[in-house]
């Protein structure tokens, strides 16, 4: 082997060695990639739209104080809904306790928008349901009596 072919095999080493060594620095070939992942925005209230527009919005309100324990979820169903930008005058509740003041199986809350409606029901168990349904040729929501609101 030469002088050249010996110093040119040197300066090979030496930069395959330095040229590992700077990769290193840089290199992240193991990094496992941190997931950007965007929160859901919260669901808001659309003032003008119908049923469909505001379901989510609806929900989102009662089903956090539907699971409550209270005395009158009705109440604190309503308020949640004025709360939260539903017009009062358009919501129709059912009792919270029956005529021999048991507390009621269900308590159902609506609200009228157009000609649809918004039903949700809070069960004595805390659990929540809802739907949209038409509303009655009556101009209500809910069939039989309703609590009057007047709070």
């Amino acid at each position: 082997m030469t002088a050249r072919t010996f110093a040119l095999a040197v300066a090979t080493v030496i930069s395959l060695t330095l040229g590992g060594c700077s990769l290193g620095l840089n290199a992240t070939p193991n990094a496992t990639p941190t997931p950007t992942g965007s929160a859901e925005p919260a669901p808001v209230f659309v003032p003008g739209g119908d049923a469909q527009d505001n379901k989510v919005f609806f929900d989102h309100v009662l089903s956090g104080v539907a699971t409550i324990d209270q005395k009158q979820p009705g109440r604190a169903m309503v308020n949640a809904l004025v709360s939260a930008g539903f017009r009062k005058g358009s919501i129709q509740v059912t009792e919270d306790l029956t005529k021999t003041q048991i507390p009621a199986d269900s308590v159902i809350v609506a609200v009228r928008i157009n000609r649809s409606c918004l039903v949700g029901q809070r069960t004595n168990d805390k659990e929540y349901f809802s739907s949209i349904e038409s509303a009655l040729k009556t101009g209500g929501c809910l069939v039989g009596t309703t609590r009057v609101i007047d709070w």
